[in-house]
C-alpha cells in the first residue's frame, strides 16, 4: 500500500465521530419515544381508576336510591297515593345501575352526564318525599274525619243494639204472652154402653173410649188463626201411647221429633173455645196412673192425670 492510498486520521476520527452522534441521537429519540409511551400508559391507567371510581360512587348511589325508591313506593301505597310517577323513576334508576354495573360508561362525557342525572334523581326523591308528607298530612285528617265517624257510628249502633235489645225483649215478652194455655181440663172415660163417666179413677175393662175435655184461656196478644193442639198419653211405665191407625205420629217439641197420641185443629179467635179428644186405645189398660199432656206450637197447654185400676 502506497502512502497515498492509507486514509488520513483525522478522517477516520469524524467519522466516529458522526456515528457516535447518530447513535446517540437514535438512543434519545428511542428513550423518548418510551417515556411518551409510560405517560401514555399512566394517563391512561389514571382515566381507568377514576372512571371506575367514579362507576363504583354512582352505582353506590344509584343502589342506594334504588332501595329508598322501594321503601317510598311501599309507603305511597299504605298511604293510597298515585306510584305511577315515582315507579317510572325507579325503573330509571335500575337501568342507569345497570349500565354502570356492565360499564357500558366509555367515556368521561357519558360519566359526566350519568353525574347530572344523578343530581337530577337526588331532586326528585326530595320531591317525593315533599308528595309523602302531604299524603300523611291528607291521611291523618282522613283519619281524624274516620275517627269522628266511628265514633257516631258506634253511637248509632249502641243505640240501636239498645233498641233490638228492648225489642227483642218486648218480642220475647209477646211471645211469651201469645202461647195458648188451657184451662178446665177434665177427663173422663165412655164405657162399652156408649155412657160417659167422669171420676177419679176406671176400672180398666170399662174403658171403651177415653174423653178429654178442655178450654182455651182468653188471650189478647195470640193471632187469630188456624191451630193444632196435639195431645199426648203417657202409661205408668212411662210410655206414650200413640198408633198411626188411631190418628197418631209426631210433632216438634224442643227441636226433636216426639209421639202423640191424637190431634185436632181449631181455629183460635179468642172466645174461649171448648175442645174435646175422644180417643179409643183399641186394647186392654194397664192399672195404674196415666198423664194427659197438651201441647200447641212447641208449647204444653196443660196436663192432668188419672188412674186406671
Amino acid at each position: 500500500m502506497t502512502e497515498a492510498q492509507i486514509p488520513p486520521r483525522k478522517n477516520k476520527t469524524a467519522l466516529v465521530l458522526v456515528l457516535l452522534a447518530i447513535l446517540l441521537v437514535a438512543n434519545g429519540f428511542q428513550y423518548w419515544l418510551s417515556r411518551q409511551d409510560k405517560v401514555e400508559i399512566l394517563e391512561k391507567e389514571i382515566l381507568i381508576k377514576e372512571k371506575t371510581e367514579d362507576l363504583s360512587k354512582a352505582s353506590t348511589a344509584l343502589d342506594s336510591m334504588r332501595m329508598e325508591l322501594e321503601l317510598k313506593i311501599a309507603e305511597i301505597n299504605k298511604l293510597g297515593g298515585d306510584t305511577a310517577s315515582i315507579g317510572l323513576l325507579k325503573r330509571q334508576i335500575e337501568r342507569d345501575l345497570k349500565n354502570t354495573r356492565r360499564q357500558n360508561f366509555k367515556s368521561k362525557e357519558m360519566i359526566e352526564d350519568l353525574k347530572n342525572r344523578i343530581e337530577d334523581y337526588e331532586l326528585q326523591l326530595a320531591a317525593k318525599d315533599e308528595e309523602i308528607g302531604k299524603l300523611k298530612a291528607e291521611n291523618q285528617t282522613l283519619y281524624a274525619d274516620n275517627t269522628k265517624l266511628k265514633t257516631k257510628i258506634v253511637q248509632t249502633e249502641d243505640s240501636i243494639s239498645r233498641l233490638s235489645e228492648t225489642k227483642a225483649k218486648l218480642s220475647e215478652q209477646v211471645e211469651i204472652a201469645s202461647k195458648l194455655r188451657a184451662e178446665e181440663i177434665k177427663i173422663s172415660i165412655i164405657d162399652i154402653k156408649g155412657r160417659e163417666k167422669e171420676d177419679d179413677d176406671y176400672r180398666a175393662k170399662k174403658i171403651s173410649k177415653l174423653k178429654v175435655n178442655f178450654k182455651i184461656a182468653d188471650n189478647k196478644v195470640a193471632r187469630i188463626e188456624n191451630k193444632e193442639v196435639f195431645l199426648r198419653i203417657m202409661d205408668p211405665e212411662g210410655g206414650y201411647l200413640y198408633d198411626a191407625g188411631s190418628g197418631g205420629g209426631t210433632f216438634t217439641l224442643e227441636g226433636r221429633d216426639s209421639p202423640y197420641t191424637s190431634k185436632l185443629s181449631f181455629l183460635f179467635d179468642n172466645r174461649q173455645p171448648q175442645l174435646s179428644f175422644v180417643w179409643e186405645k183399641g186394647s186392654p189398660y194397664k192399672t195404674g196412673t196415666y198423664t194427659i199432656e197438651l201441647f200447641s206450637e212447641g208449647i204444653k197447654l196443660g196436663q192432668a192425670n188419672f188412674v186406671v185400676k
